[in-house]
């Protein structure tokens, strides 16, 4: 299935895309690790589009196309989620959601997921973690744990 490229408009800033499959498609958004770029996902684009998804990976803000916001602060953690959910509402605005996310991808995938179900109703359907621990876990292990 042919990957094409689009920029869409995240929180405040545009976000360039591989996406694959057919627009109105369930939806699956893949978050890569550092320090990638969308294309660490084309074979997994590729596959979930055959199956019938609409299949996007970003290049989260400050990577490969997307916009490189000068201020530090342009990289907060609500920054990076409202990127994602405004992503998840260009391309399935008022449904769920599949988020997967590998490395620092998964580090922003769970910051959606806390987001999301703190929230009336989610958009989250499954979320995917690849080589990412909770972030509880992280930081028991980061304050605790000598090696």
């Amino acid at each position: 299935m042919a990957i094409r490229h689009e920029e869409v408009a995240g929180a405040g800033i545009r976000l360039h895309c591989g996406v694959a499959g057919e627009a109105g498609a369930r939806l699956v958004l893949f978050l890569h690790g550092f320090p990638e770029f969308w294309a660490a996902w084309r074979v997994p684009l590729g596959h979930f589009a055959a199956r019938g998804w609409l299949a996007v990976a970003p290049d989260l803000r400050g990577y490969n196309l997307s916009e490189k916001p000068a201020a530090v602060e342009d990289y907060r953690a609500k920054h990076l989620v409202a990127d994602v959910l405004a992503l998840a509402d260009h391309y399935a605005a008022g449904r769920t959601f599949v988020l997967v996310g590998h490395d620092w991808g998964g580090a922003v995938a769970w910051s959606v997921a806390i987001a999301d179900a703190a929230k009336p109703v989610q958009r989250l359907s499954r979320l995917v973690m690849i080589n990412s621990p909770h972030p509880y876990t992280f930081w028991r292990e980061l304050t605790s744990n000598p090696a």
